[in-house]
């Protein structure tokens, strides 16, 4: 394990305690939401997720989906990490990521350590992984409930919604 990783891996309690992700105060529907400021918390309405767990997606289909495969499920050489993350919880699903880890001999997760897009956003990826396998999301990309957009993301998916219906309109 290099100094980094150590380093990193010994970081990732103090992370906990100061990454709240402030999603205790939304006002939405409890059917499918683990709230508070804790690590993992996410909301899905709808088929719909808060911005952190739709930012996990995206971290997730960035750096992991080549060997974990889509939406989580695992491949024929990476573990199933919907199931990982229930069984193993945050600070193993953390550390492994930021360590690595040698499943078998030849069989080798690599260390994300000197990755900082992957380290920062790793308690994301670990909400969107437990919206998966808790909360009753999809498969897909997620979209953002509205309620909870930014004001610039709605009008950018506004205007996505017009050019797709007028790349409709064109093609009749």
């Amino acid at each position: 394990m290099t100094v980094l990783a150590r380093f990193c891996r010994g970081m990732l309690s103090t992370l906990v305690t100061l990454l709240p992700l402030g999603l205790g105060q939304v006002g939405l529907a409890d059917e499918h939401r683990i709230t508070g400021e804790g690590i993992g918390a996410f909301v899905v309405e709808d088929g719909k997720v808060d911005p952190d767990t739709y930012d996990g997606y995206i971290v997730y289909t960035r750096s992991c989906m080549a060997c974990h495969g889509p939406d989580g499920l695992g491949s024929s050489f990476a573990p199933n990490l919907i199931r990982a993350v229930e069984r193993r919880g945050w600070e193993n699903f953390a550390g492994t990521i930021a360590s690595g880890r040698e499943v078998q001999p030849g069989q080798v997760m690599p260390s994300f350590a000197d990755d900082p897009y992957v380290m920062g956003n790793i308690p994301k990826i670990f909400s969107y992984l437990r919206a998966r396998g808790e909360g009753g999301l999809g498969r897909g990309r997620p979209k953002i409930i509205e309620s909870m957009q930014e004001p610039d993301a709605e009008q950018g998916e506004q205007d996505e919604e017009k050019d797709e219906a007028a790349e409709e309109a064109s093609a009749e």
